[in-house]
C-alpha cells in the first residue's frame, strides 16, 4: 500500500511543480508521468485525465491551507481577534508554501474553479461561519464573502508573493500594521 501511495504522491508532488512552472495548458500528463517517474499508463490508473489531476491536487492543498487559517485556534478569539490571526495565518502559509500559492492562484483564476460558499471543508465552512456571525453582529461590514476575501487573503497573498520574490522585506512590525490596515478595512464603521 505505501508504494501506491507513494506513486500517487510523487504524481501530485510532480504535477505541482510542472503545473506552476509550465502553467495548465503547457503541462501534458505525458511530461507528467516523466518526471514522476512513472508510465503514462500508471498516471491514468491513478486519474482518470488532467481535469482530475489538477482539481484533486487543488482539493489537497486547499485542505492544508485550511488546516493553517486555524492554527492557534483563532476561532475562540473574541471579535475581530479572530480575523486579524486568521490573516497571519494565511500570510505565513503562503509564505512557506510558495508553489501550493502560486498554484491556488493559477487554479483560482482559471476555468477549472467552481466558488461556492457550500464548501465541504471543515475549516472553511466554520469560517464562513464566523464571517456571517461577525456580519450579523455589526463587526465587519455586509459584502459579499468573495470580496472579503479579496480584501483580507488577496492581500496577504499578494504581500507573500512579493516577500519570497524579494521585492519587499516585511518584518514583525510591519506585518502588525498590515494586518490592523486590513481588519481596518473590512470593519463596521461605529
Amino acid at each position: 500500500m505505501t508504494k501506491v501511495a507513494d506513486k500517487h504522491n510523487a504524481i501530485l508532488e510532480t504535477a505541482l511543480a510542472q503545473l506552476v512552472a509550465n502553467g495548465f495548458h503547457n503541462t501534458p500528463m505525458s511530461l507528467i508521468a516523466k518526471e514522476a517517474g512513472v508510465s503514462a499508463g500508471i498516471i491514468y490508473h491513478y486519474f482518470e485525465s488532467k481535469e482530475a489531476l489538477i482539481h484533486e491536487l487543488y482539493q489537497e492543498i486547499k485542505v492544508k491551507f485550511s488546516v493553517a487559517l486555524f492554527v492557534g485556534e483563532p476561532h475562540k478569539l473574541p471579535g475581530l481577534e479572530t480575523l486579524r490571526q486568521i490573516w497571519f495565518n494565511a500570510y505565513n502559509f503562503y509564505v512557506s508554501h510558495p508553489r501550493e500559492t502560486l498554484f491556488l492562484e493559477q487554479y483560482e483564476n482559471s476555468p477549472y474553479f467552481k466558488y461556492t460558499v457550500e464548501d465541504p471543508d471543515v475549516a472553511v465552512r466554520l469560517l464562513v461561519e464566523k464571517v456571517q456571525q461577525a456580519i450579523k453582529e455589526g463587526l465587519i461590514i455586509n459584502l459579499p464573502f468573495m470580496v472579503l476575501g479579496s480584501l483580507t487573503f488577496g492581500v496577504a497573498m499578494s504581500l507573500a508573493k512579493q516577500q519570497i520574490a524579494g521585492t519587499v522585506n516585511l518584518n514583525e512590525e510591519m506585518l502588525e500594521e498590515i494586518a490592523n490596515a486590513v481588519v481596518r478595512s473590512v470593519k463596521q464603521p461605529e
